[in-house]
Order: C-alpha cells, then structure tokens, then sequence
C-alpha cells in the first residue's frame, strides 16, 4: 500500500500520541502537495528536498500555535488526508494518525530559546520574521526514533 509522509505539529504534552494514549484526529498537518511543489520551484524527483520543507513548515506552525517547535511524522494512508487551507505551504488535515504509522518526531534541543509570535499568523507572515529565520538558521530540529519515546 502507498503512504504519504505528513508532519504533524503538535505541544509537548501531547507526545502521548506515540504511543496511543492520546489521538491525533482531524489535524491540521503538512505533505507534499503539487501546489507545494509548484510554490518552491521543485521538480517531482525532488520529494527529499520537498519532504524536509514540509517539516520545516510544520514546525513554524507549531511555533504560532504552541508556541514550540515539535513535530511528530508520519506516514499514513492517503485516504486520512484531505485538503487543507494552505496547499502552497504543504498544508493538509489529517483525520486520524494510526499510532502505528508514526515513524519519527522532531523537536528543538533543550534550551533552545523560540520566539513568541502572535496565535493566528500565518506560515508566510511568520516566515518573513527575522527571528524566526534566526531560529531556523541557527538551530536545526533534534530527531528523535519513536522507540526511544516508547521504551521511556
């Protein structure tokens, strides 16, 4: 069966979805999309390069909505997937992650200072914020084996 690899942001507290104790439904994640792929000039044998943004856009989103960079992934069937708002920036919704499909999840190293941005902007206004481009510059998102969350 084909998966499609999603980047689910998420708040610390919730990194229970590891292992089942809390769900994932009806989120709002990232993929590759066509649009995405038009809107960063990326040809279709680029899907690495296309996969790493969609996890950098996925931790901004975190960032404005829990105001901290973790980002669980996923592959999943592509039947879960439906549309989102933002189909330029990867954004899709996710109607249910099977804890079994997730693969990875990402987040800053500890004492890694983020900046506050405003609840309710953008990807785009967010990236235009030169803090924000500090932060993705300077500190590269830590990647973490679900099995080390499981066994804990």
């Amino acid at each position: 069966m084909t998966r499609q690899l999603v980047c689910i942001p998420v708040s610390t507290s919730e990194l229970s979805a590891l292992t089942g104790e809390t769900s994932l439904n009806s989120r709002r994640a990232y993929t590759v999309t066509p649009d995405l792929l038009a809107e960063l000039e990326y040809s279709a044998d680029m899907r690495e390069d296309a996969e790493y943004a969609v996890l950098v856009l996925a931790s901004v989103a975190g960032l404005i909505e829990y105001g901290e960079r973790v980002v669980v992934v996923a592959e999943v069937d592509p039947a879960l997937l439906e549309p989102g708002e933002d189909s330029p920036n990867g954004e899709c919704v996710l109607t249910f992650c099977p804890p079994g499909a997730i693969t990875a999840w990402f987040v800053d190293a500890p004492g890694v200072a983020v900046p506050t941005l405003p609840r309710g902007i953008s990807i785009d206004e967010a990236w235009g914020r030169p803090e924000v481009q500090q932060l993705l510059h300077e500190h590269e998102l830590l990647w973490n084996d679900v099995a080390e969350y499981r066994r804990a």
